[in-house]
């Protein structure tokens, strides 16, 4: 019998656990699909990029991979195994995340043609997937899940949303690598929207498992993820 209340002890918290992931989830989110798609390539490294049009606004499906060449991009650390071959660690990391930003590398990755995502933009974005205009323009958590049809694939929305990752620039750790953080967990994503002589504009953030979105400012020398956008054509 003690056994018993001891499996009941770890179980019933995991199943409770197990019960919010599922609520989580989103499953009743509604089905929405992209009005038009198609792909374009940036004319300076040759990258295919998807895209898919909501409101008005075709959006790349990918994260931009563009290397800027210099320090306003990075690859997201990842601990390699020794003897590991580091470019293809990185080369993997980039296909699948793309590169992290500052908001002046953020603006020079886009390429002719597209844009930084305003404030606006994603405003737009948010609504076309069902959120109301009041909360789209509240700040912190909002939304019920729109983060849910913004990470869907192959099916649903198609925008496929990473959870990416941040480097965190005002980070007090020693060690650089220890600045990269969340990859997996959260994605962080720029917007061109910054406020006047503060160092700081807006952004978004998806969290695993979680059907909201968050919007709010931070510092312009952190490093997001970056989309582009155009009006449709």
């Amino acid at each position: 019998m003690k056994k018993l209340h001891i499996f009941l002890f770890i179980l019933l918290p995991l199943i409770g656990l197990m019960s919010c992931s599922k609520d989580n989830k989103d499953e009743n989110a509604p089905s929405i699909t992209p009005e038009a798609s198609g792909t374009m390539t940036d004319v300076r490294d040759g990258a295919t990029y998807h895209w898919v049009r909501y409101n008005g606004l075709d959006w790349t499906v990918e994260n931009s991979r563009y290397n800027t060449g210099d320090a306003n991009c990075a690859v997201y650390y990842t601990n390699k195994a020794i003897g590991q071959d580091d470019s293809s660690n990185d080369s993997l990391t980039v296909k699948n995340y793309g590169y992290l930003y500052n908001l002046k590398g953020a603006k020079a990755a886009v390429p002719d043609g597209w844009r930084l995502p305003t404030d606006e933009d994603y405003k737009k974005l948010e609504q076309a997937l069902g959120m109301s205009s009041a909360e789209a323009d509240a700040d912190g958590w909002r939304g019920s899940y729109q983060a849910t049809l913004l990470t869907q694939s192959e099916q649903g929305s198609q925008l496929a949303f990473k959870y990416g990752g941040l480097y965190d620039a005002n980070s007090t750790s020693y060690s650089s690598s220890l600045h990269y953080l969340w990859q997996t967990a959260y994605g962080y994503y720029w917007s061109a929207t910054e406020i006047t002589d503060s160092g700081v504009a807006y952004f978004r953030k998806i969290q695993y498992n979680t059907g909201q979105v968050w919007r709010h400012t931070t510092d312009v020398n952190n490093m997001f993820s970056v989309r582009f956008v155009r009006d449709a054509k």
